[in-house]
């Protein structure tokens, strides 16, 4: 009978220490609002992706960044509700791609950089003399997931 006992609590132990490792998996949070920044925050927060685009010349592509940077990106960094920005660039033939997307804590935060339509696209003064054409409207995304990693 005793034997039996100690059997049955050694199988019982065995059975929970082969759960155990199962049971943090069940922990996992399936928000569908993911919306990290950079891996450092671990609650959702709610972020607006801003996506405009541009096309230059190759010749003009070094000036236009560097006006494009000091005119426009360093002073929607500045606006209170800005979260960051980033420039992509991309040369195809004869012509340079800019892509801006800014980031934003809502859409109201947009409007104090855009105005009440945030879907019309902003121009910067001299962005005639650099672009082949104004597109006349942006894209607004909401930010489920960001991953990005930094070295």
């Amino acid at each position: 009978m005793k034997q039996k006992k100690i059997f049955s609590i050694l199988v019982g132990l065995a059975f929970f220490i082969c759960i155990l490792p199962l049971t943090s998996f069940a922990q996992v949070n399936n928000s569908p609002t993911i919306g990290q920044t950079n891996n450092t925050n671990l609650q959702a927060k709610k972020v607006i992706a801003r996506i405009w685009h541009g096309r230059t010349l190759n010749s003009k592509a070094d000036e236009y960044y560097t006006y494009l940077n000091e005119a426009g990106i360093k002073k929607i960094l500045a606006i209170p509700g800005n979260l960051g920005a980033q420039v992509l660039r991309r040369s195809d033939g004869k012509i340079t791609e800019f892509t801006v997307i800014s980031y934003w804590e809502s859409r109201d935060a947009i409007r104090k950089f855009a105005g009440n339509d945030i879907e019309k696209a902003r121009y910067l003064p001299r962005d005639k003399e650099y672009l082949l054409e104004l597109e006349p409207n942006v894209k607004h995304f909401d930010v489920l997931l960001d991953e990005r990693k930094f070295k």
